[in-house]
């Protein structure tokens, strides 16, 4: 039987994961939060986020309709208060000289913190750190942040279609692919344990205002593009546009469950630091791009991404996400190696 990679893969728990964009966010919470099919409660305790189980151990009261009381976590129902590593610290039913028992404490997620205005979690010990992006401090660029989208999809399928470099004349016609651009020139991949990159060059459209919606009418230019991908399915793309600068793209991705991914995206531009193009221009484009890859990824029969390497037909254009299966079978591979 085919064994497939989904969002709800045991070894995802050694990773980090984004679970919330704290400017989506109203308050410290608590929120409420679902990563790798689980449920969680998402607070802000004297200034750092927490993460907590979905439901207080007393009566399974959601920890989601509580509140913040003095550093805590109130649960609403009877008052039980945790701190921020899940220390039950009072039950008032007990009163002042009560003994908490041991049960009432509650575990939390290994790690929890923010980078990019995202929060992230580990539930387990990560194996590798949050991706680095040095643009992101860099003054000469600026910044546009991608309204936070839930695609029908699994985090390896988007994964895989953003790392794909063979789609763009087929999928992306009316954005960026050149039509007349299908060979897909020789690439290596390189490979660094929980990451990999690949650099790929290709002929891409230049659509003004005016010639957008005009399938016939559009320019090309040749740029270069750098993937790198850390695990589990974090992706790196820096384009470069030669004399008109370089452009990042973040992809974030949280797998909320086997239905369902979170896309966080972030543009990092060099022409938005010097005031060549608007925020708004690069969000109002990315979205588009963005809606014909997850038009089609939507479609896709199963939401999950086989381990098998013979239920896929490969070919030398697929190097990089070839690779990309290797590091998913690595780390399906962390459960059956663990002690």
């Amino acid at each position: 039987m085919t064994r497939w990679f989904t969002n709800e893969n045991p070894g995802l728990a050694h990773f980090w994961h984004p679970v919330a964009r704290i400017g989506d966010l109203d308050g410290d919470g608590p929120h409420a939060v679902r990563l790798l099919a689980n449920d969680y409660a998402l607070a802000r305790l004297n200034g750092s986020w927490s993460v907590f189980p979905a439901a207080c151990p007393h009566r399974l009261a959601p920890l989601t309709a509580g509140a913040i009381v003095d550093g805590s976590l109130q649960c609403a129902y009877h008052g039980w208060c945790f701190d921020s590593d899940g220390t039950c610290v009072d039950i008032p039913a007990l009163g002042s000289n009560g003994t908490i028992p041991p049960k009432a404490h509650i575990d939390t997620p290994a790690h929890v913190t923010e980078q990019y205005g995202l929060v992230w979690v580990a539930l387990d010990e990560p194996l590798s750190p949050i991706p680095v992006n040095g643009e992101w401090d860099d003054p000469a660029f600026g910044i546009a942040t991608i309204p936070t989208q839930t695609w029908n999809a699994s985090a390896a399928q988007m994964t895989d279609n953003f790392l794909d470099v063979a789609h763009f004349p087929f999928t992306h016609l009316g954005t960026i692919g050149d039509p007349d651009d299908r060979e897909v020139g020789e690439y290596e991949v390189v490979r660094e344990q929980w990451s990999f990159s690949a650099e790929h060059h290709h002929s891409s459209k230049i659509l003004t205002d005016a010639q957008r919606g005009n399938a016939d009418a559009f320019e090309t230019f040749d740029r270069t593009m750098t993937f790198r991908c850390d695990a589990p399915h974090h992706v790196r793309l820096h384009i470069d546009y030669g004399a008109d600068g370089v452009l990042v793209l973040l992809f974030f991705h949280q797998p909320v469950d086997d239905d369902n991914t979170t896309l966080y995206c972030i543009a990092l531009a060099e022409n938005i630091a010097d005031g060549r193009q608007r925020p708004e221009d690069h969000i109002a484009f990315q979205a588009e791009v963005g809606r014909e890859d997850r038009e089609l990824l939507e479609q896709l029969i199963r939401n999950g991404v086989p381990l098998d390497p013979g239920v896929e037909v490969h070919t030398r254009a697929d190097k990089i996400t070839v690779e990309l299966r290797r590091l998913l079978r690595d780390i399906d591979a962390l459960e059956a190696s663990a002690p």
